[in-house]
């Protein structure tokens, strides 16, 4: 007697286990999830890591939390007493203690909380997180993120408004692998944390991309390498900085964009390395930023809430020019005899690759 032939259906989709969105095409053998595999029909399905391969494991691990569990101990005793709970049960007893929490001390006492989108599948329904917070009324969550790139489009976020890579509500662009002439990979090995970067890169070098990775070990496409820049851990910092001075120093920047949408024609005192304002000019000024006009050789000033200069931002200037009989900027600072220098040419430049 022949075995019954199994009912096998081929689904494709992609696998949320981390933020890259893998294209994936998952076997169900009699509706079951068995395998999962890649997808390559789909623009980021070249391959998929080991725990994208794992995931009909962790849908039927033994330890799979597949149900609310409610505490029936007090914090801190070695046995928490769970209990496992309904859906209804667990959503009703968690909204009367919210707005039990906003009437006695204001929505924005409550914090949400939420996992990270590279490890794990909350990326999906983060809009819908931070929608429930805008209608709750508080500006709060608590999120873990790795130490990966999360960091660095964090810092940047900070520092002028926009992440450097498209990390989420950070904002920021991914950067064009398939269209770069050249690839920075700085402190980042896709091939272990987001194998579309580490595809796409593969196939750039195959057109001739130059590749430069930036890190203490050769690991994941350092061998692959045209540059690899071997940093001692600690010193990146000193490293960007050298480059943005080259390309300073060579004009390797948009130059028009910089005057016109970074802070690079504003004055630096070189006594504070702060930003110099009118009042360090004159008596009572207005407090706004100062910049250089070159046509008619005068400073002018910035209005930081209007986002405009004085005079045109074609006419301002990346580089004072030199006193007569010495060498430097032009502008003293009255009885200080404190130098100033545009921010442009102190640490401001575009990279004319990409990088990640």
């Amino acid at each position: 007697m022949s075995a019954e032939i199994p009912n096998v259906r081929q689904v494709q989709g992609y696998c949320s286990l981390c933020i890259a969105r893998c294209g994936t095409v998952a076997t169900v053998t009699d509706g079951r999830f068995t395998r999962l595999d890649p997808d390559p029909t789909h623009p980021t399905g070249a391959a998929i890591c080991a725990k994208g391969r794992a995931a009909p494991e962790l849908v039927y691990h033994k330890d799979r939390l597949k149900r609310p569990l409610r505490r029936t101990r007090p914090k801190g005793d070695s046995d928490p007493g769970w209990e496992e709970i309904s859906w209804d049960a667990a959503l009703d007893q968690i909204a009367a203690a919210m707005r039990r929490i906003a009437e006695q001390h204001g929505p924005e006492a409550v914090a949400f909380s939420q996992s990270s989108p590279s490890t794990t599948a909350i990326a999906d329904s983060a809009a819908f997180v931070v929608r429930l917070m805008n209608a709750f009324g508080t500006p709060n969550l608590v999120s873990a993120l790795e130490l990966c790139g999360w960091g660095r489009g964090f810092a940047t976020r900070y520092v002028f408004g926009v992440g450097s890579v498209a990390t989420g509500g950070a904002g920021g662009a991914m950067a064009d692998i398939a269209e770069s002439g050249c690839l920075i990979l700085w402190g980042y090995n896709p091939s272990f944390t987001r194998i579309t970067h580490a595809t796409a890169t593969v196939a750039g070098l195959k057109r001739g991309m130059k590749l430069i990775v930036i890190d203490p070990r050769n690991a994941g496409l350092a061998n692959k390498a045209d540059v690899w820049l071997r940093v001692r851990p600690g010193t990146d910092g000193a490293l960007a900085l050298g480059l943005a001075n080259i390309m300073i120093e060579r004009g390797w920047y948009d130059e028009a964009f910089v005057r016109t949408w970074s802070n690079g024609p504003l004055l630096v005192r070189s006594d504070t390395d702060r930003l110099l304002r009118t009042e360090d000019l004159v008596s009572g000024g207005s407090g706004q930023f100062v910049a250089w006009e070159s046509e008619s050789n005068r400073a002018v000033s910035y209005d930081p809430a209007a986002g405009r200069y004085e005079a045109p931002a074609a006419l301002l200037a990346r580089k004072l020019p030199a006193r007569s009989g010495t060498p430097g900027p032009s502008l003293i600072m009255p009885g200080a005899g404190t130098s100033i220098t545009p921010t442009a040419r102190r640490r401001r430049g575009r990279w004319p690759c990409s990088m990640l």
